[in-house]
């Protein structure tokens, strides 16, 4: 019995995972062989409904062809766990509000005072053309930002698609195989390993700077590693991918406030945002912690 159960558990991550990765990898190797055909590619895989969506599809097709009536670790009950909810929407994003400071305060020669990159991104919704910034004024934009992301109540679930997948999913199915611990750096290695086409085509980091794409690549494994922990810390606690959702929301949108007042002067390896080395150094620090509290191996 045991090991028809092992067997199942191997049969369901290799489906959802060639399902994921068929998606995203099959369309970017055609892109890289055909010339011109790369920004249709990268047009259609950035799209979230593609690249969010993927692995709750892949959930859903791997339940079906697997039999797997197992009940997923999903939730929308989220206020019954206040002491989770207030982590989930807090904590990570002030680590992440905290290490753009770290950046500028090391880099401070990269501040744009006259909000070069608002102006030109915004500009057609009515941001103004000239804009005059303080040290005052960014700081109270970018706390204004953070208390946003805690209540992005519509991006949470665009990033449920995600995380249902790999924090829901997958997650569970790992730790069936081996160690909690071992479970959440494998799913983080996974999970940052899908983002390389988009890193390929320049999300995130461009396409000029040392090593490219390839060190971006490694460094946005880096990044789903430390977020992927603070998320399955929680899911664990909790048996809800719902918080992790949350978690990568709110990241998602105070994560960009950075770009807003930046020159970028410096490598994006480097920050503001949180998938630069310094912009995930609080994040970081707060992973490790969470990483040596992980509870303890989940039933197999």
């Amino acid at each position: 019995m045991e090991t028809r159960t092992k067997d199942i558990t191997k049969k369901r991550m290799f489906t959802f995972l060639s399902i994921v990765f068929g998606i995203l990898y099959i369309p970017w190797i055609i892109g890289m062989i055909v010339p011109g055909l790369g920004e249709t590619v990268y047009g259609i895989i950035r799209f979230p409904l593609v690249f969010m969506g993927t692995p709750a599809l892949a959930v859903f097709i791997t339940r079906k062809l697997t039999n797997d009536t197992t009940p997923l670790k999903f939730s929308t009950k989220i206020f019954k766990n206040k002491k989770a909810l207030l982590f989930s929407t807090l904590i990570p994003g002030a680590a992440i509000f905290l290490g753009t400071v770290l950046f500028f305060l090391i880099f401070p020669e990269d501040l744009d005072f006259q909000g070069r990159y608002i102006s030109e991104t915004y500009g057609a919704y009515g941001a103004p053309q000239e804009i005059e910034l303080t040290i005052a004024t960014m700081f109270l934009m970018g706390f204004i930002i953070y208390a946003i992301s805690a209540v992005a109540f519509p991006v949470w679930y665009i990033a449920l698609g995600e995380d249902i997948g790999w924090q829901g999913y997958m997650l569970p199915l790992l730790c069936k195989k081996m160690s909690v611990k071992c479970a959440v750096i494998i799913n983080g290695v996974l999970w940052g390993l899908a983002h390389a086409p988009l890193i390929y085509y320049g999300m995130n980091y461009g396409t000029d700077y040392f090593g490219a794409p390839y060190t971006g690549m490694l460094m946005m494994v880096l990044v789903t590693i430390v977020l992927g922990t603070w998320m399955s810390y929680i899911t664990l606690k909790t048996k809800n991918c719902m918080y992790a959702a949350i978690i990568h929301g709110a990241a998602d949108i105070i994560g960009e406030a950075g770009t807003w007042i930046s020159l970028s002067t410096k490598s994006s390896l480097l920050g503001p945002i949180p998938t630069g080395m310094i912009g995930l150094s609080v994040l970081l620090t707060g992973a490790v912690i969470l990483f040596f509290k992980m509870p303890g191996d989940a039933e197999k």
